[in-house]
């Protein structure tokens, strides 16, 4: 490469750095410097000159969010001709170009965006989160690069406000402990505490509002509901030697501004303030329309300096509206209020009004963000007709704006504003961007006074989505009974239903009537579940009232009557692979069928049946078929019951049921679908033909069932994030020649994707959180690649990429054999329990061989496989006598082989006993509920006398002959062989005759320190929590870094 070209490359990536986070180094360290400028994007650009950078794989890649979080409010980034408006969105903050529309989506934070701020110019933004891990991320908004991050910048505290100086310089935070606890930052400074801090008697969640002043950015303000308060942050002196010396420490003041408290009565709450510049006076908006005035003098002055805020006083308040003021804001000279009424009102530093606007059918106001730069213009009177055939509009040349850089508009002086003074003057000011209620978010055009919607805003949260599996359409249904569908390509809303007011009935008024008033009933609907056919042809929508609607796939018309069928609402809806069968589970533990008539091009209503006693969590069709030609159908429930139904032996409106079996002893079923077998089993030396289903439980398990046997064939340890897997699918890609299957998995708020076969592998899967509270719905365009989530309270979906790649690198990273598995182990390989597990597998071939053999010992790298639970117990693990049965047959058989096997090596034994054994360990908190069962509470402690203790072993669960129990007891107590030849075997008198649970632990189980176990089982929570924190990673990066 020349030296030219080098410098023409270096120069085209000086595009990329972001000057205040290049380090001041010297010239060795360029490389790094370089690499602390780049954004992650441009970063993984050019990775190939930076090879010690690693970045985790993520699963899927968010490439869109819909929706908003109106607490957060909106911030107007328009300057010089941008349109890009910045909120909150979910977890992340949004950089939304509604003109291109095109979103910049700000990631890093783990729960929700509560707060958000942004210097005077729009260069730096802030984002701000309210979580137990809660953090503020600085972002340079030229390349969408946080530039600082704040870990739990308020310690213990719930970061609750936000505000950053119109220079850049300062950052104002607040939190809520015993006290509002302030915080002052000088961010571009780099140091990790506060410069300064101070505690204010302000009840939590008593301030509404915190700004810097922009004329004077060592002042500051906060407003509650009753009091303004006016802050100052300044340089500590000291004296030294009789001179006053300046620190480098800075300390805060701040005082309430006093007024009598009639005040508060007469004119109502305080709702919003503003700085004027021009008189140096703080105006406060209230509940009642009124505008209290805080300045440094009594009478109006121009030009008046910002004094100490000691001076700072109350003057007089002004009753000017007749609703409560939501915001007001100081621009261009004029002061603007909004109100609840939705109007939009413009006064003079006097507070006379000048203009109004209140024909933009908005409800009400909520908040007003101006463009960052000024109207750039040229007032143009024409005397000669019509723009576009005068030729004088032709000849007028607009010059540059020398303030905004850009050309400066021509307008019509006769179709411009006026105000409302007797001389009529042009009024203008700059667009703006305004919230309400009914229309979301809007930009105004000042000129033309016409209101464009940016964002909508949905009141009510999603409940479900379902995508289109062919056409470009996502459907969605809301709490309100109002049906979205949208192009999700375009990203544009196509369609809009409100059942409540499709079904609304309208009673006229009696003859008898006074007031003839017409009375209008909506029902109170909502949409529960919504599911497209596999074929795209049918779209079924589930209500709350347990309703079945039938709607257009493409314009969501109502096609049919609502099917009556349930009186609970629907959860959830399946087809059969060839659309023409339909079932869903509603809350009332019932399974409703259906059928499509082709002839008669109708759905009819075939039978129903309710056969769980508990929620059912999961109902599906396979894709094989009865010998009645209907395609069969499966429930799971909570009440761990699996359910075969008989779609074509039911009649009467009956549904028959084929088999009802106990598919698991203490595991709860959340999920499941239609197992198939794996294209890589022979089919000459193996079994093809054994109808599987594959179950995810609450134990953290995947389990793959027979259902025509209800035997567990296999069970592997599941993805272990804070909750375990609640939603799951089948999908695949195709790689050159072959097909490659992944499983599409969620939990409460991760979504991630884990690589088949399943093995328990902890390498396979890769997390990433989904929503910050809870996912509520999702659903999977297999052939682009797309995943939809619908979160809860964040009333946001988010829409993602897939990212295959990112799961076969981390399996590849994990290593071959039993290197992925070494995490999952304590301390890994060089640890005492895999030392263990080693010593103990070769010491079963010795009790195998006989122990007092004289004959030469052989070590093997096998053992019988009917020694497995005595391992198993050797190891810690206790398995029931049915986990023990499933352990068995998964060893002999391997799920696929038509013969059983006798022996099991070293590797396939230590991934029986991973998947196995519980996924986080025997829980103490188990034992304890399952004594207090049985329990008698007598002086606030829970105890059983002896005799219960041995009946209830001998009475529930897999029960213990009175013999077995007493010889077991007599081994846990520390009775020798001679003692208990010397016992009577019916003799229960070792055992205390009142046994509490901690007498269970301590004295019959052997479990030390129980104060100790209970805070480490305790601590399960916060365990799950760190991993969870990890916004994209595997569900197991803590054991790998161990």
């Amino acid at each position: 490469m020349s030296k030219e070209e080098s410098k023409i490359k270096e120069d085209s990536k000086e595009k990329f750095y972001s000057v205040p986070n290049v380090r001041p180094d010297g010239g060795k360290n360029s490389e790094d410097r370089r690499l602390y400028s780049l954004s992650l994007s441009q970063i993984r650009k050019h990775s190939s000159q930076f090879s010690d950078y690693h970045h985790k794989p993520s699963p899927f890649s968010l490439r869109w969010i819909t929706g908003w979080n109106p607490k957060a409010g909106v911030i107007n980034l328009n300057s010089r001709g941008s349109t890009t408006v910045f909120y909150a969105a979910c977890n992340c903050g949004i950089l939304y170009n509604w003109t291109t529309n095109q979103m910049r989506i700000l990631q890093g934070h783990r729960h929700m965006v509560n707060c958000i701020a942004a210097d005077g110019d729009g260069k730096w933004l802030v984002t701000s989160d309210c979580g137990p891990e809660n953090l503020i991320t600085i972002w340079d908004s030229d390349d969408y690069f946080p530039n600082k991050t704040y870990f739990l910048p308020h310690g213990n505290m719930r970061v609750s406000k936000v505000a950053l100086s119109q220079d850049s310089r300062f950052m104002l935070t607040l939190g809520y402990h015993e006290k509002t606890a302030i915080f002052w930052w000088i961010w571009s400074s780099g140091q990790e505490e506060p410069h300064a801090a101070l505690n204010v008697d302000i009840p939590k969640d008593g301030v509404l509002a915190m700004e810097f002043n922009p004329d004077n950015t060592w002042q500051f303000v906060l407003m509650t509901k009753t009091d303004i308060w006016i802050g100052l942050s300044q340089k500590v002196f000291v004296m030294e030697r009789g001179l006053l010396k300046e620190t480098d420490d800075y300390e805060l003041k701040i005082r309430m501004v006093e007024k009598k408290p009639e005040i508060n009565m007469a004119f109502g709450k305080l709702t919003c303030f503003t700085f004027v510049s021009i008189t140096s006076q703080i105006l406060v908006g209230t509940s009642r329309g009124a505008i209290h005035v805080n300045g440094y003098t009594i009478e109006y002055q121009e030009n008046i300096e910002p004094k100490s805020f000691e001076f700072l006083k109350f003057v007089k308040a002004l009753k000017l509206e007749d609703t409560k003021i939501n915001v007001i804001r100081s621009i261009d000279g004029v002061i603007v209020t909004g109100n609840n009424g939705g109007q939009i009102r413009f006064y003079d530093e006097q507070l006379k009004l000048l203009h109004w606007l209140q024909d933009l059918s908005v409800d009400r106001v909520r908040s007003i963000s101006f463009n960052i730069s000024p109207r750039s213009y040229k007032i143009i009177d024409l005397k000669c007709g019509i723009p576009k055939k005068c030729p004088c509009w032709e000849n007028v040349e607009t010059e540059r704006d020398p303030v905004t850089g850009i050309i400066r508009q021509k307008l019509i002086k006769k179709n411009l504003p006026t105000d409302a003074t007797t001389s009529g003057k042009t009024f203008l000011v700059r667009d703006f961007i305004v919230t309400t209620g009914n229309q979301g978010i809007g930009f105004v055009d000042f000129v033309t006074e016409k209101l464009a919607t940016i964002l909508d805003y949905r009141v009510s949260s999603a409940l479900c989505v379902t995508v289109h599996p062919e056409k470009p359409y996502l459907c969605q249904g809301f709490a309100d009974g109002v049906l979205d569908l949208v192009n999700f390509s375009q990203h544009k809303l196509f369609a809009r239903i409100d059942l409540r007011e499709h079904y609304k009935v309208v009673v006229p008024p009696s003859d008898d009537c006074i007031k003839y008033e017409y009375e209008v009933n909506k029902p109170e609907l909502s949409v529960t579940c919504l599911k497209y056919a596999p074929s795209g042809l049918h779209l079924a929508c589930g209500l709350n009232t347990g309703q079945l609607l039938f709607l257009d796939p493409v314009t969501i018309r109502i096609l049919t009557q609502p099917f009556n069928d349930s009186q609970h609402a629907i959860k959830d809806i399946n087809y059969s692979c060839d659309s023409l069968t339909l079932a869903f589970s509603d809350a009332g533990h019932t399974v409703c069928v259906y059928k499509y008539d082709c002839k008669a091009l109708a759905w009819t209503f075939i039978a129903k049946h309710r056969a769980h006693y508990k929620d059912i969590t999961a109902v599906f069709f396979t894709p094989v078929m009865n010998d009645n030609g209907d395609y069969k159908l499966l429930s799971l429930g909570a009440d761990r019951i699996m359910v075969e139904y008989n779609i074509g032996a039911s009649s009467g409106e009956h549904l028959e049921i084929f088999s009802l079996d106990r598919m698991d002893q203490t595991a709860v079923p959340l999920a499941g679908f239609h197992w198939p077998t794996p294209k890589e089993v022979d089919a000459e030396s193996q079994r093809t033909d054994l109808p599987m289903i594959l179950v995810a439980n609450d134990e953290y398990k995947y389990k793959i069932v027979n259902y025509a046997t209800a035997m567990t064939l296999a069970t592997v340890l599941g993805p272990r994030f804070e909750s375990p897997v609640s939603r799951m699918q089948l999908v695949s890609r195709k790689e050159e020649q072959n097909v490659l299957e992944y499983i599409l998995f969620a939990t409460k708020n991760i979504i991630g994707l884990q690589k088949l076969p399943l093995d328990g592998n902890p390498w396979k899967h890769v997390g990433i959180l989904g929503h910050p509270i809870q996912i509520t719905d999702m659903c999977y365009r297999e052939d682009l690649g797309t995943l939809f989530t619908q979160g809860a309270r964040d009333i946001c979906m988010c829409q993602w990429a897939a990212n295959y790649r990112a799961v076969d690198s981390t399996c590849q990273q994990g290593g071959i054999d039993l290197d992925p598995y070494y995490c999952l182990i304590e301390n890994g390989r060089p640890g005492w329990l895999f030392q263990e597990i080693r010593d103990l597998f070769y010491y079963i071939q010795i009790l195998c061989q006989g122990t007092f053999s004289p004959t030469k010992r052989t070590v093997k790298d096998y053992i019988p496989i009917d020694s497995l639970p005595d391992l198993m117990r050797a190891l810690g693990f206790f398995p029931s006598e049915y986990e023990v049965e499933n352990l068995l047959t998964e060893a002999k058989f391997k799920v696929y082989q038509p013969t059983p096997f006798a022996e099991v090596d070293f590797e396939e034994f230590v991934k029986l006993y991973l998947n196995h054994r519980p996924a986080f360990g025997e829980e103490l908190g188990r034992v304890r509920n399952a004594f207090r069962t049985f329990a008698s509470l007598e002086k606030e402690d829970y105890v059983m006398s002896r005799d219960e203790f041995v009946d209830m072993l001998g009475s529930y669960g897999e029960c213990f002959s009175r013999d077995l129990s007493w010889y077991l007891l007599s081994i846990l107590l520390g009775h020798s062989f001679e003692d208990r030849a010397s016992m009577p075997e019916d003799d229960y008198s070792f055992l205390p005759e009142t046994i509490s649970l901690r007498d269970l632990l301590i004295n019959v189980m052997g479990i030390q320190e129980v104060e100790l176990l209970g805070d480490q089982f305790s601590a399960r929570e916060s365990f799950g929590s760190s991993w969870g924190s990890s916004v994209t990673g595997t569900s197991d990066d803590r054991e790998r870094n161990n």
